[in-house]
């Protein structure tokens, strides 16, 4: 497979382009399929294996090694804490301190035992075959052969069994005491000691043996683990609990603290206040931060470079699973380019769409899904029809599968604001790689979490169900589904629409021979290579850009998803986001408030009650008419209060040439309405020496007056 590089220049050749991910997953023996994030014990005997112990019978035997002979810590400076590697957990601190003593490089056991002549062989895993220390002992004809199991997580110290039934009852207390070995030296794992007044270093040791252990991250502030499904191969984040942290650092670390009447270091359990301050802690730089999941070749966050292999991606911050072979991304030309274009707008062949940018946009959502992980922001799209049973559903699980391999998060669009601001966060700290809101009954309503997730790229909100204030990306593709819905106001500038117009009457008769969504999910790794293709050919051909109109908090999505299919020939896919803009009902709205209020007021400074009283005394004017369309009516009274409130959400907005201005006023908040040069028609600064010649003295005096200058006096825009 060919790696890429997005970021060079056009005319370095293909075999220049190609970059490759060095970094290695935090678990790189993690086989395919399965959590990221497992306690990854050595392998203890075979459960069939009648001569394997239990895992019960490890402590409280015969010949235990007294607390006095555990060697003191070293009184040495507190070493440096090293930062997470190239994709690889913390390296382990060899050289420790008064608090914390790093884990043995060897199996102290194994390397006794090798020394001693008494090891045979290794049987395999963490089984070895070893001479029974007490064979001397052993009647003629018995075996002298032993077994010896290394340390895991439920025999921290290892096991021993000898089979001779004269020593069965010698488990590996008798075989470390036999050794002159310490069962904190056996366990082969560091510990860390509890000094009054040094809290601050102990959670400090406590969090780097978190990433010596691996799979554990920061994401969005939070400690998580991250859990890969089985059947789907697909990533979900999962916030780490006190409880689990308590019980993975017990079985990662010993933990000692000071017995006063005994005089000595003894074990103890994991202190609940270390692992309260280690859950609550800010970042430290140790844990390896997680910025994004990803399920396929990924776009690096900050160079554009195509990273096509998995695991942890140290200078992004991405963990990413997926298979190399199944991607591949041929020499970037455009004829390439226009062959992976054909095979997408395969998939869409049984699809009746409106209009030929329809299907554009369509296509764009692809790429949209596929590199969603690298873009900071992102437009949602609107997949909608006249009718029910026009394949609005089946089209949205045909692009699903271009940003992961497991279906997309099917939820309700939120009713309210307090619903949206629950599901945004919910969403931004899962971060599943698609998100559909099935079959909606509304309008793409404007909440204002649902506003940030797409043009914010990141939410700041309470956690539900604590007074703890989480940042997070909103990194997941964003769809929705719906008879005859778009976005409303915000909403019309942040997502794009997809109309279907079946040409039969009873569209949900209607079947799909090729079956789409199958192949996409059949061959995915072919698909998003195709989409990969598109955008890669387009960067090595020197990133081509159509004379259409900017979208505004966009650039990064036109450029790699929307200007990349117009070279390719295709119709603007963000025509009707452009639309939508243009056509704005709230738009359209204040442009007819502001049309009649110049028609009845002119350039004059003028209170809320007058607008008011007019409009009562002329109930078949265009003012009237204006002002009651507005959402500020009820029962088909005009609230003043709202309406004072609309003008000032909307103070400064030009449309049509005319905008809304707070004017002065000898009694109070007074606004206007004055005209605005369009930019196409502005003339420059030096022809324009008095903008405002025609509005009142007044008004232009009071401005100034209080120390303001008017929009139009420091620029014709």
């Amino acid at each position: 497979m060919t790696d890429l590089s997005l970021g060079l220049q056009a005319d370095e050749p293909a075999s220049d382009l190609i970059s490759q991910s060095t970094s290695a997953s935090p678990n790189e023996n993690e086989p395919s399929g399965s959590a990221i994030c497992p306690v990854d014990p050595q392998s203890s005997a075979d459960p069939a294996q009648p001569l394997a112990p239990t895992s019960g019978e490890q402590g409280g035997e015969e010949g235990e090694v007294a607390p006095a002979e555990v060697p003191a810590f070293p009184l040495l400076p507190p070493s440096s804490i090293p930062s997470p590697g190239e994709g690889t957990p913390v390296a382990p601190d060899q050289q420790g301190d008064d608090i914390y003593r790093p884990a043995p490089v060897s199996n102290a056991v194994l390397d006794a035992l090798i020394a001693g002549g008494r090891h045979l062989y290794r049987a395999g895993g963490a089984e070895h075959r070893v001479t029974c220390p007490w064979h001397a002992d052993h009647l003629p004809g018995e075996p002298t052969e032993a077994f010896y199991f290394e340390p895991n997580d439920d025999a921290p110290f290892g096991t021993f069994y000898c089979p001779c039934p004269k020593h069965a009852s010698k488990r590996i207390g008798a075989l470390l005491a036999h050794l002159k070995i310490d069962r904190a030296t056996a366990s082969g794992k560091p510990t860390i000691r509890l000094r009054p007044g040094e809290m601050h270093r102990v959670v400090k040791r406590a969090e780097e043996v978190l990433a010596q252990r691996g799979g554990f991250y920061r994401f969005n502030g939070l400690i998580v683990s991250v859990k890969t499904d089985a059947a789907t191969n697909d990533l979900t984040t999962e916030p780490v609990s006190e409880q689990t942290l308590a019980m993975h650092l017990s079985a990662a670390c010993g933990w000692e603290k000071w017995n006063v009447k005994a005089e000595e270091w003894r074990r103890c359990d994991v202190p609940s206040e270390v692992v309260n301050k280690l859950h609550r802690s800010q970042p430290q730089g140790i844990l390896p931060e997680l910025t994004a999941l990803v399920r396929q070749p990924y776009l690096r966050s900050g160079t554009g470079e195509l990273v096509t292999k998995p695991g942890y991606d140290a200078q992004s911050g991405a963990l990413a699973t997926f298979d190399p072979a199944q991607f591949s991304v041929p020499l970037l030309t455009k004829e390439n380019a226009q062959n992976a274009l054909r095979r997408l707008k395969s998939l869409l062949v049984e699809f009746e769409f409106a209009d030929s940018t329809d299907r554009a946009a369509t296509i764009s959502a692809m790429l949209t899904a596929t590199i969603r992980s690298y873009l900071i922001v992102a437009p949602g799209f609107n997949i909608t029809a006249s009718s029910p049973g026009s394949g609005k559903s089946y089209l949205a699980s045909v692009i699903a599968p271009f940003a992961g391999p497991g279906d997309a998060r099917n939820i309700s669009y939120p009713a309210t604001q307090e619903e949206a601001t629950k599901v945004v966060l919910s969403l931004a700290l899962e971060q599943p790689a698609a998100v559909c809101f099935d079959d909606m009954p509304t309008d793409w309503l404007p909440h204002g979490a649902m506003n940030r997730m797409l043009t914010s790229g990141k939410i700041t909100e309470r956690k539900l169900g604590s007074n703890t204030v989480v940042t997070a990306r909103a990194a997941s593709f964003i769809m929705g589904t719906g008879n005859n819905i778009r976005p409303l106001r915000d909403m019309a500038r942040r997502v794009a629409s997809i109309y279907l117009l079946p040409k039969v009457e009873t569209a949900a008769t209607r079947s799909y021979e090729g079956r789409p969504a199958d192949e996409v999910r059949r061959n995915r790794g072919r698909y998003v290579s195709d989409a990969l293709t598109i955008i890669a050919a387009w960067r090595a051909a020197g990133s081509p850009r159509a004379d259409v109109p900017n979208i505004a908090g966009f650039e990064e999505w036109s450029n790699l998803c929307r200007h990349s299919l117009i070279w390719l020939g295709e119709n603007d896919p963000a025509t009707s986001l452009i639309e939508q803009i243009a056509h704005d009902p709230d738009r359209e709205q204040l442009g007819n408030l502001l049309a009649a209020w110049r028609d009845v007021f002119g350039q004059r400074a003028t209170l809320v009650r007058q607008v008011l009283k007019s409009i009562d005394n002329d109930k078949l004017g265009d003012l009237h008419d204006a002002v009651m369309e507005l959402p500020c009516v009820e029962r088909g009274i005009v609230n003043q209060s709202r309406f004072g409130r609309y003008l000032a959400r909307n103070k400064n907005r030009i449309v049509n040439g005319l905008q809304l201005v707070e004017a002065p006023h000898s009694e109070r908040r007074a606004w206007g309405v004055i005209p605005v040069a369009r930019q196409s028609e502005q003339a420059p600064p030096a022809a324009l020496a008095d903008p405002l010649e025609g509005v009142e003295r007044v008004w232009l005096d009071g401005m100034l007056a209080k120390g303001k200058t008017p929009r139009a006096m420091n620029s014709p825009a």
